[in-house]
């Protein structure tokens, strides 16, 4: 028998002899009450382990269910395979409701089981959703994208090339933390435009302010949903070419000529903000019937919590719209609520990914 085998075996055993006994803290024993909503796949470096498992323990309180912690460590005998696990009972009233988590760590020569350990080890008839942290070997994450039913990322953090080349080898409903993040700020963006939908297809510069620093730059994602719905093929990272094909129809800039696209360089976000860089701000310039029309969407220097939306020319408005705040728990819950098909950010995904690579 391989160790592979071995462990998966010992971790089986010793599952199902936690789950078969009683529960002994109650009054009279009777069998657990199991939480099974999910099996939640969390991979990541070595050093994201802690981080991954404070994570497991957040998600727990909302989204119950077994948890799979995957790494990969060379300093492991490449054959080897490491495995603990936990379990975990709180009070729902006056039943107690259980859960557990599985800590699995491979040697580099064992990762390529990693799919069917994976496999042996989910609960059945619950969904599989795989998050690939910003440091997940590529290795666990290729072998786990095909096998899962939905793939959460957050493309802050990790570079939307990679991001690109896993969704392609799965069919996977995509989920990505950023996307959540920048709900409200694309919804605003999206909003200039629903009683005048013509105006799309007359942008002829679209300016992106953003906050500098290391990280993956939000502008990516942003241009590649704006630029899948609107049709647009990017010749380069100035400019988009319009084109047919959009989701809102065909879009022309002025006089034909390509769209042009600045970016700014802001200041840093704070320092008690999280390490991604942050859109700071949308502009457009487009035409109604004709007449000239800018639109802003633009963060508040003193309340960046905050947008000012503005319209300028054809039309006129000037608003305040606060963009709300939720902590990293409500974004990860957020990805994997919604369990359907999500082809409007794959698109913007494969976008991004040929934008960022000109």
């Amino acid at each position: 028998m391989s160790r592979v085998a071995e462990v998966i075996k010992r971790v089986e055993s010793e599952l199902a002899e936690f789950w078969s006994a009683p529960d002994e803290s109650r009054a009279e024993p009777a069998p657990k009450t199991r939480a099974s909503t999910m099996n939640f796949v969390a991979v990541g470096s070595r050093a994201e382990v802690e981080r991954l498992k404070e994570q497991a323990e957040d998600l727990a309180e909302t989204h119950a269910g077994r948890t799979l912690l995957i790494t990969l460590d060379d300093r492991l005998d490449p054959l080897t395979v490491q495995a603990d696990w936990s379990a975990t009972c709180r009070r729902a009233g006056e039943v107690p409701i259980c859960y557990d988590r599985v800590e699995i760590t491979f040697g580099v020569a064992a990762a390529e089981r990693v799919a069917s350990v994976v496999s042996a080890l989910t609960i059945s008839d619950v969904a599989v959703i795989v998050e690939l942290a910003p440091g997940a070997p590529n290795v666990l994450g290729d072998a786990l994208a095909p096998i899962c039913d939905r793939l959460v990322f957050d493309s802050a953090e990790t570079c939307i090339e990679r991001i690109a080349a896993v969704a392609r080898e799965t069919r996977a409903p995509l989920a990505d933390r950023a996307f959540v993040r920048t709900f409200s700020l694309r919804e605003l963006v999206a909003r200039f435009f629903d009683d005048m939908p013509e105006a799309t297809r007359a942008i002829r510069r679209v300016e992106i302010a953003r906050s500098a620093g290391a990280k993956p730059d939000p502008a990516a994602l942003f241009l590649g949903w704006m630029g899948s719905r609107l049709g647009w093929t990017f010749e380069s990272r100035g400019a988009a070419q319009p084109g047919a094909g959009g989701a809102v129809g065909r879009a022309r800039g002025a006089d034909g000529a390509p769209i042009e696209i600045a970016l700014v360089d802001g200041p840093p976000a704070p320092a008690d903000a999280q390490a991604w860089r942050r859109l700071d701000g949308v502009r457009l310039w487009t035409s109604l019937r004709g007449e000239p029309l800018t639109l802003g969407c633009v963060r508040l220097d003193k309340a960046p919590g905050t947008v000012r939306w503005t319209m300028e020319g054809a039309r006129s408005a000037d608003h305040l719209h606060p963009l709300g705040y939720r902590d990293e728990t409500w974004v990860l819950a957020k990805t994997i609520d919604s369990l359907e098909g999500d082809r409007l950010l794959r698109e913007a995904v494969l976008a991004a990914a040929k934008w960022s690579a000109l």
